[in-house]
């Protein structure tokens, strides 16, 4: 995990506000970086923030469950951070893949999945901080 997949740099814009209804407010990004050559999914990643440190999921895809667009989106929930940062630049280390993009037919269903997808997440970042001690705050 020592090496990001990649790294986007971009400002974070208004989203349609879903995350945040559902628990899991998101830093939506309309990127200054090249585009990746990504699959759409969910990874863990690290992202850059007036100098803060801040570990998280990140959703790249099309937003299936709510049949939104076919417009790909970049789409991250930080733990433990609640601050509006709208109009800031923000930078983020893709780290590593956690699933591929799914569809689900309940608003609940994708609600569970996240759960674990934030818990998957926050257990790779512990165990690489007891390996290595550069995760620290999981």
């Amino acid at each position: 995990m020592n090496t990001p997949l990649c790294s986007l740099h971009g400002v974070v814009i208004k989203g349609r506000q879903i995350g945040g209804t559902i628990g899991f407010p998101t830093a939506n990004l309309s990127l200054i970086s090249k585009k990746p050559n990504l699959e759409h999914g969910v990874y863990g990643v690290i992202g850059y923030w007036n100098q803060h440190q801040l570990f998280g999921v990140m959703n790249i895809g099309v937003r299936p469950t709510f049949h939104d667009t076919r417009e790909v989106s970049y789409e991250v929930h930080f733990f433990d951070f609640n601050d509006q940062i709208y109009d800031e630049e923000l930078y983020v280390d893709v780290l590593f893949f956690v699933r591929p993009e799914l569809s689900f037919s309940k608003v609940e269903e994708l609600i569970q999945q996240i759960h674990q997808d934030v818990a998957f997440v926050k257990r790779s970042f512990s165990s690489q901080q007891s390996v290595n001690g550069c995760f620290s705050g999981l």
